[in-house]
């Protein structure tokens, strides 16, 4: 595999949203969203995490600030903005569904080319990779994908704002085509540890204790109250445990 591609300062700036600057914190942890998503899924996390830890949420291309590029997703795109904004400072990758499988992804383009890798890897409401997508929808008619979208429990009232709809459908599609064509390939196990997540009553969260195939420095998994959306509904007590997963992992300054 090549190097993730060179990304520059001024450039990865525009992969990461962060609510506070935490120059001190001696961890970064970068928030990757579910299919759809964008780096607003992870706003009310700098309110609940220690100081030491430094919540970079991602963005990805055609979505919110990045509306006008053309929606992708790109693990060695990524990997090298990670690698830029980092700069040497160690770091977690933290992924909720989609986001779970890539940053799997990225961690593994970054194990592959040599490039400092994070010091643990966090999936929620994730599948093992090795799991098939549960049916087609980047294809699907508006009409249809919104009625998908309600099948799923998106709020109402967000359904029912056309210029949201319109926003939020075409970077669906991208991410949802991205998943679609995934296929996993079995590799190398990762050096980092892997903390997994999921809801209990998550239909998606399958075969998570295969997850420990995945690493060489030991797998934890853990199942709150809840369905696929359960850490919009109640994140903190993932936090507290992703908390104390990474403790360990402090740069004492």
């Amino acid at each position: 595999m090549s190097r993730p591609p060179t990304v520059k300062a001024l450039d990865a700036g525009r992969w990461f949203l962060r609510s506070t600057t935490r120059t001190e914190a001696e961890l970064v942890l970068y928030c990757l969203p579910h299919a759809g998503a964008g780096a607003s899924a992870y706003r009310a996390w700098s309110a609940l995490l220690p100081s030491w830890i430094d919540p970079a949420a991602v963005r990805l291309p055609g979505r919110e600030h990045r509306i006008a590029e053309p929606p992708s997703v790109d693990p060695e795109r990524l990997a090298g903005a990670v690698t830029t904004d980092a700069a040497g400072r160690p770091f977690a990758l933290f992924g909720h569904s989609m986001g779970g499988l890539l940053a799997f992804e990225v961690a593994r383009v970054l194990a592959a080319t040599g490039r400092p890798g994070p010091v643990r890897l966090a999936v929620s409401a994730t599948a093992h990779p090795r799991t098939p997508v549960p049916g087609t929808i980047s294809d699907l008619p508006d009409e249809r994908l919104v009625q998908w979208l309600r099948e799923q429990g998106t709020p109402p009232r967000l359904l029912a704002d056309e210029q949201l709809l319109a926003l939020l459908i075409p970077p669906l599609r991208a991410d949802s085509a991205w998943l679609e064509s995934y296929r996993y390939r079995p590799g190398p196990a990762l050096r980092c540890g892997v903390s997994v997540f999921a809801g209990r009553q998550d239909p998606y969260a399958l075969d998570l204790a295969a997850w420990a195939a995945e690493t060489a420095a030991g797998c934890v998994v853990r199942r709150y109250p809840g369905g696929h959306h359960y850490l919009a509904e109640r994140p903190e007590p993932l936090l507290a445990d992703l908390v104390e997963d990474l403790a360990p992992h402090r740069e004492r300054r």
